[in-house]
């Protein structure tokens, strides 16, 4: 999936949703950090979804040695 330049029209999408949604609760105050917060989660999605795994990959597992009963 090629998501080149889609980020800005993402964000805005998003933004516009919640705005709708719940604006007439918000100071502008608020709904600039909901933008930045918007901006934030569709960046990370973004990276995300730049990662290609296929079926056989598995989740990372945790390593935790065994040290003893010390």
């Amino acid at each position: 999936m090629d998501t080149t330049g889609s980020a800005p029209d993402e964000i805005e999408f998003l933004f516009q949703l919640i705005r709708g949604r719940y604006g007439d609760r918000l100071t502008p105050a608020e709904l600039d950090e909901l933008r930045k917060g918007v901006e934030a989660v569709v960046e990370s999605a973004r990276v995300l979804r730049a990662v290609r795994l296929s079926n056989a990959d598995e989740p990372a597992q945790p390593f935790t040695p065994f040290r003893g009963d010390s």
